[in-house]
């Protein structure tokens, strides 16, 4: 595996953003609110690594839609920045904000796939696991958090 320094990169920070939004998902569940925020700003401080990749990309003439995807990984990361740290609004009750923010979500994190497997076969099939471990745990929470919901919605019925 001959990777140059950027592409190692790359999948590193691929491979990263999988790991802390499975570790998200699992803290949010256990309700530890402090460690979710921490591990938040973690995910927006990839863009930083992310930026110097694209600029050394462009630099070194690679595929535009590469260039493209990491725009569009950057401006999710951004996006995320501003709903969740600076304009601290619970955006993910709200349908009109929430189905474009999981588009947003899946366009990105596709391009994480698309590219790692364009750096590497073996590693993309890494980034692609950790990417599906990262959906079922997604999927996973929201379905227990929605059957709380409704268990807890049954009981206050039942008290009315």
């Amino acid at each position: 595996m001959n990777l140059n320094f950027f592409d190692g990169l790359f999948l590193f920070i691929a491979t990263l953003l999988n790991i802390l939004i499975i570790a998200i998902f699992i803290v949010r569940k256990k309700g530890f609110e402090q460690v979710e925020h921490a591990i938040g700003y973690i995910v927006i401080t990839c863009a930083i690594p992310l930026f110097i990749i694209m600029l050394n990309y462009i630099f070194t003439g690679k595929e535009l839609w590469i260039i493209i995807y990491i725009i569009i990984i950057i401006s999710f990361l951004m996006i995320e920045m501003m709903l969740d740290y600076i304009l601290k609004i619970e955006f993910r009750t709200n349908l009109k904000i929430v189905v474009p923010y999981v588009l947003f979500y899946y366009i990105a994190f596709w391009g994480l796939l698309a590219i790692s497997f364009v750096i590497n076969l073996i590693m993309g099939f890494i980034v692609f696991g950790v990417f599906i471990i990262n959906v079922i745990i997604t999927i996973y929470t929201h379905k227990s958090e929605k059957t709380k919901q409704n268990k807890t919605k049954l009981i206050l019925d039942k008290d009315l």
